[in-house]
Parts: C-alpha cells; structure tokens; sequence
C-alpha cells in the first residue's frame, strides 16, 4: 500500500499564526458557529491533530466587528429546542426576518465578548454571511481583518500593544 507522506517532516511546517486565525474565523462565520465556540478554537483530525486557537474573546470580536461594519457579517439566532433552556437577552425581542439582531445590537454584543456565555442567548448569537458578504471576494475580507488583527494578541496571555 503506497500512501502519499509531505516530503518534510510534519513538526517544520511553519503556520502563519495571524492568518490562520483570520481563516479560523472566516470559518467560524461560514459554519455560523455560536460566539461562545469561536474563541475556544478547533481541532483539524488529521494526523498529527492540527489546532487552532483558543484566541482571546476580544481579538475575535474585533475581527467580527470589523466584517459587521463593512456589512459583509449580520449576526442570528439559531432556533433552539425549547428543552435546552437558552437564557433570554433583552434583544431577543427585536429580532428581524431571520432572528436577525438589528445593527445596534450586533453591535453592543460584538463590544461585549465578555457576555458571549453557554446557555445564555448573547454567547448562542452567531454570525453569517449577508449577500454584500457573499459577494465580496476572500481577499478583502483578509485585507480588512489584518488592518486590526495584526494590532491585537493572539493567544489568551500575549502582551501586543
């Protein structure tokens, strides 16, 4: 059995940390992950097990804040079973076509990552792509993030300034 292996062992690969994560979180807006997942990171189960992340809550928010602004990112709410007992936010009674938060709250939430929380609607709220977004190629998108990302930690204890 002939399998394919890189031609350079798997602990040299170098990976561009600040770029992953602005992929990471392109990803997180395409599967419309939860905001209380995104800053946790993922796993890749591939061999060996590629992570990425956990970033601070605030550098994603920043990221998500600036796609937001542009009008390429809205955020929702998912529809729950009622047996998960998802605590309601004050903005749950605004919600647009969709269970689409209106641009101030999406805002004031994406200013306040410390509220994104399991259980709690501000941290089940997630992000998606809005039709400018969808139209809008990857490369700028990545142009926009870097402008901030690249000014702000990456990991829970950098000290960037």
């Amino acid at each position: 059995m002939n399998s394919w292996r890189p031609s350079w062992p798997a602990h040299d690969v170098v990976v561009d940390e600040l770029r992953d994560f602005i992929c990471q979180m392109e990803i997180a807006v395409l599967e419309e992950s939860p905001l209380y997942e995104i800053p946790l990171g993922s796993i890749d189960l591939v061999t060996p097990p590629v992570e990425h992340g956990p970033w601070p809550a605030a550098t994603c928010a920043a990221v998500l804040q600036v796609w937001l602004t542009t009008g390429w990112i809205g955020l929702h709410l998912p529809e729950y079973p009622r047996e998960r007992n998802i605590v309601a936010a004050d903005w749950c009674t605004r919600l647009v076509a969709g269970g689409s938060l209106i641009g101030p709250d999406a805002e004031e939430l994406l200013n306040h990552p410390e509220r994104w929380i399991l259980g709690h609607a501000d941290g089940h709220a997630a992000p998606y792509k809005t039709a400018a977004g969808e139209t809008t190629p990857w490369k700028q998108w990545y142009g926009r993030a870097l402008e901030t990302a690249q000014h702000l930690p990456l990991t829970p204890h950098d000290s960037k300034s």
